[in-house]
């Protein structure tokens, strides 16, 4: 067995997405990157919540539920479109790759491919074995639910996923294989001028769990000076993130009504990075690579790789690749180099922990 197998599995997405650094090209053709913006529907945050720190549903969340419906079904309909023209595109070409899933993952691995393509150009000079054909690789988003999907409908050959899989997805996906590219921590972050910030430098996964669910709906409430209302920031429920602070945080709490759910990594960075009122979870590489945010400890514990390592930082997970069935000599060369010395550069790079420590 590969050195960098392991007994994990995973899902894949689909979605497209380009490095933040340059382009991914799609078959000749190079489309320039920008996350996908996130739809401003929020609701007034100029007065506190009725109460003091008691449960609210603002006015209109009814009218928000009906437009982001609409909106999820409009990005529905063009995810499935672009999959479909995607994969007739793809018949027969063996020299294309497709890879997408979790968002965590997705700077990584984006870089990764760019590298590799402009590295290589054809893939006889990555392994004189295959023909000297253009390297294609797309690589997309949509969360790790989305992943295993994208892998069992074959939209992905290999799909980035950041949790455990789930027992139902094991019997769908069958025989399959999972590589462990590397380890991340969900951190509750805010801006350096955040007045709980300034108050605290850590929460209590009950604490925590009051803020998600609204019964701590202002910074009094929470320790804090000023009586201003809590801006919550999380990410839509099918993100693997979404599911781990369900699982090890909020317990049979709910998150609150009046959250701002948002559809990727990326645009939660953007509410949180310009609103000194939000507080939200986010991927710890994100964090680290912002000069803006401040990372909440957790139980007492810093959210930093080494914590991660040690297993003492409660909300952790696996940073995998996954390919159901065996994968193509195509495939399993990306993969190689994204377990390799410089495919794991890129993941240290990107603030995580690489899959071998060394």
């Amino acid at each position: 067995m590969n050195n960098h197998q392991n007994n994990f599995e995973r899902p894949t997405t689909h979605g497209f997405w380009a490095a933040s650094q340059g382009v991914v090209p799609i078959v000749g053709v190079d489309i320039p990157f920008d996350e996908p913006k996130a739809p401003d529907i929020e609701f007034e945050t100029d007065k506190a919540p009725p109460g003091d720190g008691a449960p609210w549903l603002p006015s209109g969340v009814e009218t928000r539920k009906r437009e982001m419906k609409t909106i999820h079904r409009l990005l529905l309909g063009l995810v499935i479109a672009f999959g479909l023209s995607a994969g007739a595109q793809a018949k027969g070409e063996s020299n294309i790759i497709r890879v997408g899933g979790s968002a965590a993952l997705l700077p990584v691995i984006a870089q990764c491919a760019k590298d590799f393509m402009e590295g290589h150009g054809t893939w006889n000079k990555a392994d004189p074995s295959l023909p000297a054909e253009k390297i294609v690789i797309h690589v997309s988003g949509g969360g790790s639910g989305a992943g295993i999907r994208s892998v069992l409908d074959k939209t992905l050959d290999i799909g980035l996923v950041s949790r455990f899989v789930k027992d139902k997805e094991k019997k769908l996906l069958g025989d399959h294989k999972s590589y462990l590219v590397g380890k991340a921590a969900v951190v509750i972050a805010a801006r350096n001028d955040n007045l709980l910030v300034q108050a605290a430098s850590g929460l209590t996964s009950a604490k925590l769990a009051k803020i998600l669910s609204g019964e701590i709906a202002t910074y009094k409430a929470a320790g804090a000076a000023a009586d201003k209302p809590i801006v919550l920031v999380v990410r839509d429920a099918g993100a693997s993130s979404a599911e781990l602070v369900q699982e090890k945080v909020m317990g049979d709490k709910n998150i609150s009504p009046w959250a701002l759910w948002l559809p990727s990594q990326g645009a939660l960075l953007k509410k949180l990075e310009s609103n000194p009122l939000a507080i939200g979870y986010i991927s710890s590489g994100i964090v680290l690579g912002s000069d803006k945010l401040k990372a909440f400890k957790l139980d007492g514990i810093d959210p930093t790789n080494e914590n991660v390592i040690n297993g003492t930082y409660p909300i952790a997970r696996p940073l995998m690749m996954v390919v159901q069935g065996k994968a193509t000599k195509h495939q399993q060369r990306f993969i190689d180099y994204v377990l390799g010395d410089k495919g794991q550069a890129i993941v240290t790079a990107n603030h995580y922990v690489p899959a071998v420590v060394k």
